[in-house]
């Protein structure tokens, strides 16, 4: 199996930022020494109530944490590429690339904040999701081309690179390279640097829960990690995935290749102290989520299984049991949470776990506890290397 994580921030407090920092530190140098992949950081903005204490800036979160660690890799999770400047984001993630040695994981997504991505740019208002999602994937494109062309080119609907007009007129720059310049001296082609140190690229993960998302991803021969939802509603990704991936390559690839997914868990001392502990904080969470999305999509009925009905017994179970019958989340004592795990990977062929402990009001000294059970008790049974190839 391969394990990564997202080291908690403490949500629903505000805390210092040096004592986040501190915990998140903590928490990767415990992962990188239990042998997980990746730590994966967040892109969150202004939740002035204190909700979402979480990184705004996945980038330099990862540099500063590839500074402090040899061994585990560094992952956005995600940059909200919308919201950023394709260019910036190209020479950011290289320069990131360069400084760790190639253990970036580009992370991306078109992003859900409606709040915020209209202070970045205008053209990323979520509301318009149409065209949110031709900016998003406009985005990737400028990057990959950045990032793998000498001389690069763009024209699309929202960015032209290089912007055309301009004329050099350094002297230093004589004689003009023509693979840039016109001979007029006007720029028509552009070298972003430095280039990554992985070849081609960082692996490029989407983001996403959409069946069509899955399907562009494999066509290009991209990771994609989802949030946890239930079997059958996870297969319908993957299968498009599969699909796609196996065309590009020309061969069959297994179902739960390039894919992972991202689920909530705590480890409990017992099953009663775990549901104790995080039954609170997952019904405030989800009954958030809920109020965030005026369409209703994220209401119990929007986690149903595929041709799944909702029961008298789901509409007045709360979210706490609601979702860990479904394995959705996966809270419980080590016995609990080891067999649910061995389930996801007989079941749906699940070998990339992206671990997560973001639960408002739970204390960092019980979410440090979880860990350690995670890593000692739990991780041992299925090891760390993940045998998709």
């Amino acid at each position: 199996m391969r394990f990564d994580l997202i080291p908690n921030f403490s949500p629903g407090e505000t805390i210092a930022w040096t004592r986040s920092l501190e915990m998140m530190r903590e928490q990767t140098a415990l992962a990188e020494q239990a042998g997980f992949t990746t730590a994966w950081f967040t892109e969150h903005h202004f939740a002035h109530n204190g909700y979402m204490n979480a990184p705004p800036n996945p980038i330099q979160m990862c540099t500063h944490m590839a500074a402090r660690f040899d061994k585990i890799r560094v992952g956005t999770c995600p940059v909200v590429l919308p919201d950023w400047h394709p260019l910036r984001v190209a020479e950011d993630v290289a320069m990131l690339d360069n400084m760790s040695l190639g253990r970036v994981d580009f992370g991306i997504a078109k992003g859900i904040n409606e709040r915020a991505t209209i202070q970045f740019n205008c053209d990323a208002d979520r509301r318009d999701n149409d065209k949110v999602m031709r900016l998003y994937l406009e985005s990737l494109d400028i990057i990959l081309k950045a990032w793998t062309n000498e001389a690069f080119t763009h024209q699309g609907e929202f960015y032209q690179f290089p912007v055309p007009g301009w004329k050099e007129t350094n002297r230093f720059f004589e004689p003009l390279d023509p693979r840039y310049h016109d001979e007029d001296g006007e720029y028509k082609a552009m070298y972003v640097h430095p280039r990554p140190f992985q070849q081609p690229h960082p692996p490029v993960w989407l983001m996403s829960n959409a069946p069509p998302a899955h399907e562009i991803a494999g066509a290009q021969g991209q990771g994609v990690i989802s949030m946890a939802s239930a079997p059958k509603r996870t297969l319908a990704c993957w299968e498009p995935y599969r699909r796609s991936l196996s065309a590009a390559r020309g061969f069959d690839v297994a179902v739960g290749e390039g894919v992972g997914v991202c689920t909530a868990f705590y480890v409990g001392e017992s099953m009663k102290e775990a549901v104790r502990t995080i039954r609170p904080a997952i019904n405030a969470y989800y009954e958030f989520l809920g109020g965030s999305r005026p369409a209703g999509e994220w209401t119990k009925h929007g986690y149903l299984d595929v041709d799944e009905q909702m029961s008298d017994e789901d509409e007045q179970s709360d979210w706490f049991d609601f979702l860990n019958k479904r394995g959705i989340i996966v809270v419980g004592d080590a016995q609990f949470v080891t067999e649910k795990f061995v389930e996801k990977q007989e079941t749906i062929g699940l070998d990339h776990l992206v671990l997560m402990q973001q639960y408002t009001g739970v204390p960092y000294k019980k979410i440090l506890a979880s860990w350690h059970r995670l890593f000692e008790q739990i991780v041992p049974v299925f090891g760390t290397e993940s045998i998709a190839q």
